[in-house]
């Protein structure tokens, strides 16, 4: 198998240091598994013969490399590499999907496999990306878009084939879980504990994707669509963030055994908002945790908690991969 990684930021770097420690076990699978390529906004690398794992993961950028550096679009890397599968790992763009859209839809119509942990795709473009991975006779993959290393779209998969899915509800957002968390424990203000969020590195420079409740709302969509069997857009998803939660509510919540939570809920419903969690509930969780809640007519109801993003999500990634069938998907 000759993959190729597209996106070489946080998750592509942690990405390629997991394939080379984990070489042996996808070898398990993929005996003749191989990187050939790397992309990034600077060019790609190429190597027909494989990278070199141990000098990849030694970088910070692709130029680093020094070695099997190319100009050229990440386009090109897909068209070139006649690769078996495309691991997508650029950052989410709602508004158009784009560039990962793009690059999914190449490979696709190519033949190629794709793994990816880009949720604007699958938010633009979930039915037609499906829909054309099915035509091309193809996996699209995607389990770690949604609560990181949380293994939720192979569990319904391969674990609950038999359940209908009634609601699914929980945390899925760990930066303002972490925020809320601070609230909760240690009595400071929202703007306090996004101060401290921000210097730790679990919120970005402009929160708003997270506080506003768009992330959240994003895996919303991409968990109605394929477990629900909807055709959400974001536009369908009611949305309120953190912003407006005070000090005085989380006080009020806690000395009644709550705590205000971000929960978005997908059923009749899609909605994300803050809503009061019993502190004995199940996906009552803190810091930087996710949780995701299942209500089935057969298995009853099942709570996943875990890391909802940053490095454990290469978790998610790696399954994908070992799960794509052995035979190679290019045609």
């Amino acid at each position: 198998m000759r993959a190729i990684l597209v996106g070489f930021g946080f998750i592509g770097r942690n990405l390629v240091k997991s394939i080379r420690d984990k070489l042996a076990v996808i070898k398990s699978f993929h005996p003749q598994f191989k990187l050939v390529g790397i992309s990034d906004v600077e060019g790609f690398l190429f190597d027909e013969e494989g990278l070199d794992l141990e000098r990849a993961s030694s970088i910070s950028k692709i130029t680093e490399y020094f070695e099997k550096i190319h100009e050229g679009s990440s386009i090109e890397l897909i068209e070139r590499s006649e690769a078996d599968v495309l691991i997508e790992a650029t950052p989410t763009n709602v508004v158009d999907g784009q560039p990962g859209l793009s690059h999914i839809e190449k490979a696709l119509n190519l033949g190629m496999h794709v793994v990816t942990s880009n949720k604007g795709p699958l938010v633009i473009a979930f039915k037609r990306l499906m829909d054309l991975a099915k035509r091309k006779g193809v996996e699209l993959k995607y389990e770690a878009t949604v609560a990181g290393a949380i293994p939720i779209f192979s569990l319904v998969r391969d674990c609950l084939r038999g359940n209908h899915v009634r609601k699914i509800y929980g945390i899925l957002n760990g930066t303002t879980n972490y925020i809320l968390s601070r609230m909760h424990f240690d009595d400071v203000s929202f703007e306090v504990a996004l101060r401290e969020a921000q210097e730790r590195g679990i919120a970005e420079r402009d929160p708003t994707y997270d506080v506003e409740g768009i992330d959240a709302a994003c895996k919303v969509v991409i968990l109605a669509n394929a477990i629900l069997g909807k055709d959400a857009k974001i536009n369908d998803v009611k949305r309120e963030g953190i912003k407006r939660v005070s000090r005085e509510a989380v006080r009020l919540a806690r000395k009644a055994g709550y705590a205000i939570k971000l929960v978005a809920v997908v059923g009749d419903r899609l909605e994300v908002g803050p809503r009061l969690v019993a502190l004995n509930h199940p996906i009552c969780v803190h810091g930087t945790l996710n949780a995701v809640h299942l209500e089935t007519d057969l298995a009853g109801e099942i709570t996943v908690v875990g890391p909802g993003a940053g490095e454990e999500t290469v978790s998610a990634i790696i399954n994908d991969l070992l799960s794509l069938p052995m035979s190679g998907g290019y045609r």
